[in-house]
């Protein structure tokens, strides 16, 4: 599969995994794949709420919302972060818009929820040779 045209969104808790989600950009990076968001590489206040990455180029939530949603239209399919089985708010949220405009989702992990989980599919397996670092690579190697 030829990547350097793919573009992608990745969803999930910037509170609780961001430096798994900054780990996960760089290998999606490697395989030539664009990585629309998450931007920057810090958080400017990693223990509130709502986090704001050091490359955000506004602080309001809203319009920052509206620029993921704007992405995810933008975007090849959605990647959802979903480190031990944890899919917060704002991703969910992200998971349903993309899934209104028919985007492929691909989580980290297997997708516990049964209404999520016949929309999603492993990254690993529609990417077998990505870098994989989560616990559950196992199940892409049977």
């Amino acid at each position: 599969m030829n990547t350097t045209s793919l573009c992608a969104v990745i969803s999930g808790s910037y509170r609780r995994h961001l430096n798994e989600l900054y780990g996960l950009k760089q290998d999606l990076e490697k395989l030539g794949i664009v990585v629309l968001s998450p931007v920057g590489s810090f958080a400017l206040n990693p223990n509130e709420e709502f986090i704001l990455l050091d490359a955000d180029p506004i602080q309001d939530k809203r319009l920052l919302q509206d620029s993921i949603f704007a992405k995810i239209r933008s975007s090849s399919f959605l990647i959802l972060a979903n480190f031990q089985g944890y899919i917060g708010k704002a991703a969910m949220m992200e998971v349903g818009y993309a899934l209104a405009f028919g985007l492929q989702i691909l989580s980290v992990e297997p997708v516990e929820d049964p209404n999520i989980h016949p929309y999603t599919r492993l990254l690993c397996e529609v990417f077998p040779q990505f870098p994989f670092i989560s616990a559950q690579a196992s199940l892409c190697t049977t």
